[in-house]
């Protein structure tokens, strides 16, 4: 089955500081957001690349298409007022029969081992998404301003790419949004119900911070 993605690159990265968005700063000499790129393309030549980007944004894509090649004959597709909204404008894009990937664009470090996974699982399931163990103690804050333990064995920390059936998660971004839609799998488990699960790899991290931005610094050697 054909293999799309959607590289979800529309935000501000206001946590990052300064003026230039997350998604565009240099990782070793490489912005992020072609580090990222390079991953899928390397997993599949053939798999469909959609960016979705803000309209602020298209001259520094521009800028990027002049230096790497990766950036020109992609499809780009315009972001939205939220997350919801460009991932629905994304997936105008991709093909019905298809499995199709969702992924942050700050996720430079998805390994082509959690990327097997994702699609292999989905292409079995319908769904597939790529989660890591808590590694540390975990306390829910209650009604009254206290805290109770929880058993962090029974927890996952959510990674990317999510990936679905096209035709499903198509399907199920037509719904109205709601303020519990926090990630791609939730927007599909209203609609189809859990999806499943497969093992991420911990140097998936999100890059929001510029602490994390040192951490993928030290990291993106060891991740194949």
């Amino acid at each position: 089955m054909k293999k799309a993605v959607i590289i979800v690159a529309a935000g501000s990265g206001s946590r990052m500081g300064g003026e230039l968005p997350k998604q565009y700063l240099p990782l070793l000499g490489k912005p992020l957001i072609i580090h990222t790129l390079e991953r899928f393309q390397h997993f599949d030549p053939k798999m469909k690349l959609v960016v979705v980007l803000a309209s602020a944004h298209r001259e520094l894509w521009e800028q990027l298409a002049d230096t790497y090649e990766i950036a020109r004959g992609l499809t780009l597709a315009q972001g939205g007022a939220n997350r919801y909204d460009s991932v629905k404008n994304g997936l105008t894009h991709v093909d019905q029969e298809s499995l199709t990937g969702i992924h942050d664009a700050v996720r430079p470090l998805v390994s082509q081992d959690t990327l097997a996974r994702c699609y292999e699982a989905a292409l079995r399931k319908g769904s597939a998404i790529p989660v890591i163990d808590m590694d540390e103690s975990v306390r829910m804050l209650d009604a009254n301003g206290g805290s109770v333990y929880v058993d962090r064995s029974s927890l996952k920390r959510v990674q990317t790419p999510q990936v679905f059936r096209s035709d499903r998660i198509i399907q199920a971004y037509q719904q109205p949004y709601l303020n519990a839609f926090t990630d791609d799998a939730s927007v599909y488990e209203k609609a189809f119900g859990a999806p499943a699960l497969v093992e991420g790899n911990r140097e998936n991290i999100k890059i929001t911070t510029p602490t994390d931005m040192q951490l993928a610094q030290l990291l993106i050697d060891s991740v194949e």
